[in-house]
């Protein structure tokens, strides 16, 4: 059976961690934690424009594909898309281009619930009507 015995001189009881220790480690801790939040919230940020820009992208090109199906009937217009994409509005825009058998075609795709009024805007060109 161990009496107890008050610690003289050099004999100490070394199991555990002081305080110092332990201060050091939980500010390490949160200093890594902190790193994380911040890179996971920067991700999410980049994803959630990426969505976006690939959205616009979509339906810019969905519009510009109903253009050319359209053949030389395409015409000046604005609107907005149905369905799912209702809060994306477009508009079109045909003029005339410095090659006489072409027309330039324009199509931007906007949010328009977004804070920012960036949209993507996609151009080609369709041959003239021979008649016209």
């Amino acid at each position: 059976m161990k009496l107890w015995r008050p610690m003289i001189g050099k004999e100490k009881n070394t199991k555990g961690f002081t305080l110092i220790e332990m201060m050091i480690a939980l500010t390490i801790l949160a200093l890594v934690v902190a790193a994380v939040a911040h890179a996971l919230s920067q991700s999410l940020a980049l994803a959630h424009r990426i969505k976006k820009e690939t959205t616009l992208s979509l339906l810019a090109q969905s519009k510009m594909a109903e253009l050319e199906a359209a053949g030389s009937n395409a015409v000046s217009g604005r609107g907005n898309f149905s369905g799912n994409f209702s809060q994306y509005s477009w508009q079109v825009t045909v003029r005339d281009s410095s090659i006489p058998s072409l027309k330039k075609v324009e199509v931007t795709v906007m949010d328009t619930l977004a804070e920012k009024s960036a949209g993507f805007h996609l151009s080609g060109f369709q041959c003239k009507d021979e008649k016209s």
